[in-house]
């Protein structure tokens, strides 16, 4: 938990080698944006540095998805 109902969640694409951390904010569309997740952590637009967080090489704020 990072927060007022907002979660960090950690995950690395099968063919992939780093860590992407994803912040979601938990909301009744939490089932729609856990299907949508392994296509929008792959989109390198979304992508943020992680300097705070030594679990994760990036970070994707999906907070407002």
């Amino acid at each position: 938990m990072r927060g007022n109902s907002r979660l960090r969640l950690y995950v690395r694409h099968p063919g992939g080698t780093g860590i992407i951390g994803a912040d979601i904010h938990l909301t009744d569309a939490l089932t729609a944006l856990i299907a949508s997740l392994p296509s929008l952590v792959e989109e390198e637009e979304r992508h943020q540095p992680a300097p705070d967080d030594p679990h994760c090489d990036l970070v994707v704020d999906l907070t407002d998805w």
